[in-house]
């Protein structure tokens, strides 16, 4: 892979960025690739992060991770904090190294000089939002929320040099040095001005966009400017004239770099539109409110000499702040969350080269002998480091085994001598609670840090700056989890019906099934048994050699009295677990009724034209009876109680309601008595209507 920083730094025209970005308050995760190697579920089990996007989800500081898989030792960053600084939000740089430092949200600029830092002059606005600077050494600086821009002497000597007409923003400067002209780009009307050095500033460009984001200074003269709305980059060649380069995805072009006509261009799509700063004032203090914008999706862009424009890098859950093209052919790239600076090649590959403590990276300059990064959330600068750092170091993201676990070995794949740590505790983020880093290992072995449900693996590239690091895997055993029955219930089974509107007949088979909740989805082996109520020995309804693993059965219960019976359910994780770890737990339905045996009619007969019964159940009640008469269909009729509440009913009906319009002679009386669990019984007696010696 190409080495991401270079000797000879590009040429920077203008540093320009969106204030929302620097407000933007979501802290989103980098997606997390984690690999289980899972045979069963309480059995051995591992972490193994052997990929870019495993590798890179973890912590960088001084260390590098490149696209193709690996890490090694990278740049090393020191922190410098600008005091009462909000946000270090643009940067000029002198080819001496000195580098000016535009901040917010007191409108300050700062000189680093070495390691000497210092305020160089106060505009007195609340966002010095763009910076750039003459070959002279004049710096020019443009401001937000009134659309000023100030000139300042290499002495520090500040005086406004514009206020742009209609401007509140202004996003990007860039000097000509051959016409001696500052053009700026700003909203929100979407204006390029050009001002010359006497202050005069009139419209070079009007665009159809609300905002001109970025602007880039080719060598040859050619003004590229990215807009908002549409995410458009033009080419201005002159006063009023523009040409498309191309009309990139997104609705902002947030940063262009330019060398010798090839563009490095960031295209992002971000769910919140450019926002305009509004002020309100109470007493003598101005105050500055902006909606807080969310993390966008971002794309990098290469634009050759020709025109062919193709993307090289994308990613759906950050939107990119700053870009730099090396002279490598390579481009470095800011990323508005985590704080990473990445390299990317031409073929798409990709190094990230820094890890930073703060959300956004809004300014980079890595070319030269003395790299800078300036970030918000909050303001501070970065001296870059080339070479093997003091400290390298790669951490990985916090791995979770779900449940408590004994931690065994750590085994990596890589070249050279790495140290390797591991910590753990109880807690999705670390804190004190969290074992120390164990002593460091310089071959696999067994981990030295305590039980826990988290874990963390750390590689040290100290002692071997040439050392790669390919792949990390660490080996754990989750503590068994008990399973847990949460409820039994019982239901008869009906077979088929073979008229549409009939019941379907009854039948001998419950359909018994079961609610589990199996935290570590370990596999179960269920056992079942049964007693009748009123009794207390349970019996088995499965032999020991049957193994029953669905949490579903169909009970046949034809040899079984009637009554009422509870069932037993048991699980055991024994198919997952040794004997010594095995778990088990029981649960019991409530009581249900078995009824395989229809109603009986020991007593049916006639006397003094009156129909009586008797009708019995082994369980009760008597749950229905009906009365068909010569084959016609049933009609329900009522006990001579006239409720169905008993085991036992008796029926007593006088015929004639019922016969009188029936022609004289024999006809047939089926008595129908149904049982609560749907078994029915039916018998015949035929009568002669009228009774003889009667008349019709």
């Amino acid at each position: 892979m190409t080495q991401p920083v270079n000797s000879n730094p590009a040429p920077r025209h203008g540093q320009s960025r969106l204030l929302s970005l620097v407000l933007a308050s979501a802290l989103l995760s980098v997606a997390f690739w984690l690999v289980l190697s899972r045979a069963q579920a309480t059995s051995t089990q591992s972490f193994l992060l052997d990929d870019a996007a495993s590798l890179s989800a973890g912590e960088l500081d001084g260390a590098a991770v490149y696209s193709t898989g690996y890490v090694t030792a990278g740049l090393e960053a020191r922190r410098i904090e600008l005091p009462d600084a909000a946000v270090a939000f643009c940067m000029a740089r002198l080819a001496d190294g000195t580098t000016y430092i535009g901040t917010g949200d007191e409108g300050r600029i700062y000189r680093l000089r070495g390691d000497e830092l210092s305020v160089f002059a106060e505009t007195h606005q609340l966002l010095v939002s763009s910076l750039a600077v003459a070959p002279n050494g004049t710096l020019y600086a443009g401001t937000i929320p009134e659309g000023r821009v100030y000139a300042i002497t290499p002495g520090g000597d500040i005086h406004e040099l514009a206020q742009l007409e209609g401007a509140q923003h202004v996003w990007a400067l860039a000097y000509d040095a051959r016409r001696n002209l500052l053009f700026a780009g700003t909203g929100p009307e979407g204006r390029i001005f050009s001002i010359d050095a006497a202050g005069h500033a009139q419209t070079y460009y009007d665009s159809r966009a609300g905002h001109i984001l970025s602007l880039a200074l080719d060598t040859d003269g050619a003004l590229y400017v990215g807009t908002s709305d549409d995410a458009l980059v033009l080419r201005l060649r002159g006063p009023g004239r523009a040409e498309v380069v191309h009309d990139f995805p997104g609705n902002e072009i947030t940063a262009i770099d330019v060398r010798a006509g090839q563009l490095a261009v960031v295209a992002n799509d971000m769910p919140t539109p450019v926002v305009a700063l509004t002020t309100t004032s109470s007493s003598s203090t101005t105050h500055a409110t902006t909606p807080t914008r969310r993390t966008g999706k971002g794309s990098l862009f290469l634009v050759d000499a020709q025109g062919r424009t193709e993307r090289i890098y994308h990613d759906d859950g950050a939107h990119f702040t700053a870009v730099e093209l090396a002279e490598d052919g390579s481009v470095r790239l800011g990323v508005g969350k985590d704080g990473r600076v990445l390299s990317v090649n031409s073929d798409g590959s990709w190094a990230t080269l820094l890890d930073l403590d703060e959300r956004q990276v809004l300014a980079l300059s890595l070319g030269g002998d003395d790299p800078v990064v300036l970030t918000g959330d909050s303001g501070a600068v970065y001296r870059v480091r080339r070479g093997a750092p003091e400290r390298g170091l790669w951490t990985s993201k916090v791995l979770d085994a779900q449940f408590q676990a004994r931690f065994g070995q750590v085994h990596w794949r890589g070249e050279g001598t790495l140290e390797v740590l591991t910590r753990t505790g109880n807690t999705e983020e670390p804190d004190d609670t969290w074992s120390d880093w164990s002593t460091p290992v310089t071959s696999p072995g067994p981990v030295h840090s305590p039980a826990a449900r988290f874990v963390q693996i750390r590689a040290r590239f100290t002692r071997d700056p040439n050392a790669v690091l390919r792949a990390m895997e660490l080996f754990y055993l989750p503590r068994n989890q008990r399973a847990v029955i949460t409820s039994v219930a019982a239901g008869r089974q009906h077979g088929p019906s073979k008229v549409a509107q009939a019941d379907p007949p009854p039948s001998s088979r419950y359909d018994l099934s079961w609610n589990v909740r199996n935290p570590d989805e370990d596999s179960l082996r269920y056992r079942m048994r049964f007693r009748q109520e009123s009794q207390t020995r349970f019996r088995d309804i499965l032999r020991e050699d049957e193994v029953l693993t669905a949490d579903h059965y169909a009970w046949e219960t034809e040899s079984l009295p009637d009554g009422w019976y509870v069932i037993q359910v048991s699980l055991s994780d024994e198919l997952s677990n040794d004997a010594d770890d095995a778990l088990s737990a029981q649960a019991q339905s409530e009581p249900f009724r078995v009824d395989n045996h229809a109603p009986t009619i020991p007593e049916l007969g006639v006397r003094a034209g009156t129909l009586t019964a008797r009708v019995v159940d082994s369980l009760g009640p008597v749950a229905g009876l009906e009365l068909a008469i010569d084959g016609q269909a049933f009609r329900p009729l009522l006990p001579a109680d006239g409720l169905l509440d008993q085991a036992e009913e008796r029926v007593s009906i006088e015929l004639a309601p019922r016969l009188r319009e029936l022609p004289a002679g024999d006809h047939i009386l089926a008595l129908k008595a149904r049982d609560a669990a749907g078994n029915s019984v039916v018998r015949e007696i035929v009568v002669t209507w009228p009774p003889r010696g009667q008349q019709p």
